[in-house]
């Protein structure tokens, strides 16, 4: 039988401006001490994911957490950083609670929750911009032979790899759900991308349980 190859996403682990619900966009936020422990966790997890790449936003949110991953990691490949896969840009939104934004901006927030294809925010990044430099940053693994691939970035260009790769409406963007330091997986047979699994933190929330002793889908 033959094994699909997989791309596994994982989101940045928290930040100040997360646990305040602020958007964050290209701001560089870094990790704080609950972050570096989610970070921790989701190390653990992936301790024995031997992965054959290693992509990462260069936002520090987003490298400090590869760092922290590959820490664990069997005989890690180079960290690759791009450009390409950094937040999308909010524009005049950056640095506003969820909750502000829905106040100033009434129906154009909640045309762009609706369908971010449908509008942009003001002064901000159109998301077929972001599925477009989201896509040349997959060009070159999904035309690789590598099978396994970890990508390190976050919700905004998560959800648009997503949208791409399944040839899903860019109106689904905002209606998956991508907690801090959660795993998407996205396996590809024959040329076919489908999804496997998506917003595992289960090491998150793993109490007792070691969060090495959680499989991941084969």
């Amino acid at each position: 039988m033959i094994k699909p190859r997989r791309i596994l996403f994982a989101r940045h682990a928290q930040t100040d401006w997360n646990d305040s619900s602020r958007y964050q966009g290209r701001t560089d936020v870094p990790l704080n001490g609950g972050g570096r422990r989610q970070a921790e966790s989701l190390a653990r997890r992936l301790a024995s994911w031997r992965a054959d790449r290693v992509l990462s936003s260069t936002l520090v949110r987003a490298r400090e957490t590869a760092e922290i991953v590959m820490e664990k990691m069997p005989d890690p490949p180079a960290l690759e950083l791009s450009e390409d896969l950094i937040e999308l840009d909010f524009g005049e939104w950056e640095g506003m609670s969820v909750s502000e934004v829905r106040q100033r901006y009434g129906e154009l927030y909640e045309r762009w929750r609706d369908d971010p294809a449908s509008v942009d925010p003001p002064k901000g990044e159109p998301f077929d911009d972001v599925i477009r430099r989201v896509n040349r940053a997959m060009s070159p693994i999904l035309s690789s032979d590598a099978e396994r691939v970890l990508v390190i970035c976050h919700g905004g260009t998560i959800r648009a790899a997503v949208v791409s790769l399944l040839g899903a409406p860019s109106s689904i963007a905002w209606r998956i759900r991508i907690d801090n330091c959660a795993l998407f997986a996205v396996d590809i047979l024959a040329g076919r991308c489908s999804l496997a699994f998506a917003n595992d933190a289960l090491h998150l929330f793993a109490g007792n349980v070691r969060a090495e002793q959680i499989p991941l889908l084969p």
